[in-house]
């Protein structure tokens, strides 16, 4: 029997998450329970679960007896989350030029290339996320999945700050073109140094952001 109550809170989890995802919350901003069961109209309980689970896989934070407010950043975690993005994503990128199926990474670009300028930016952001967890899969290391794994929940909230970075969604895939072009030609020197000017400019724009945000705090 299917428990309606955990049906429906699901739902509203994942119409947050891709609201988070959208940039339609900004870093710091509260979401009450009360407030997310009258927007979305459902009961307060539920809610409740749905936020509590987005607590749980990082998308938001709490302090005991306060409300859930959606993750912040500093510019000390950006600079931490690019040292272990480029720690992994480097790596797989040495590995994927020795020699590795490159279909999965070819079919996640597919799918960018189906996303237009008009469509919403989650839609955006995840597939650049599904191009790169395609690059890191192509390594064929389970550790080195996992270990990206363990980040991307931030990597996807960083990207929703990334959104006035690109007026344009084509600008965005046309930098993981030329990213795939370098790995088909296998030369790992100029991937490298592609992806390093990319996640180097990424990093550059949030760092400024994020310092933005948290001067307007204070």
């Amino acid at each position: 029997m299917i428990n309606e109550a955990v049906t429906v809170a699901d739902a509203v989890r994942t119409r947050l998450e891709r609201s988070l995802l959208a940039g339609d919350y900004s870093a710091g901003a509260v979401l009450k329970d009360s407030h997310v069961a009258q927007q979305l109209g459902v009961a307060r309980p539920t809610a409740r679960v749905a936020v509590q689970s987005l607590i749980a896989d990082g998308f938001l934070e709490r302090e005991t007896g306060r409300s859930a407010r959606v993750r912040r950043f500093s510019v000390q975690d950006v600079a931490d989350i690019f040292l272990v993005r480029r720690l992994i994503e480097f790596e797989a990128v040495r590995s994927v030029c020795r020699g590795a199926d490159m279909g999965p990474i070819r079919e996640s670009l597919a799918r960018f290339s189906e996303v237009s300028d008009n469509q919403d930016w989650e839609t955006a952001a995840q597939a650049d996320m599904g191009f790169h967890s395609a690059v890191v899969g192509a390594a064929d290391s389970p550790r080195l999945s996992r270990l990206f794994q363990t980040i991307s929940t931030e990597i996807r909230l960083l990207m929703a700050l990334l959104r006035p970075r690109y007026l344009h969604v084509s600008t965005l895939h046309d930098e993981h073109t030329e990213l795939l072009n370098a790995l088909i030609a296998g030369n790992a020197q100029k991937a490298l140094k592609l992806w390093a000017a990319h996640l180097d400019d990424a990093e550059a724009f949030l760092s400024t952001r994020t310092q933005e945000e948290l001067s307007r705090e204070h």
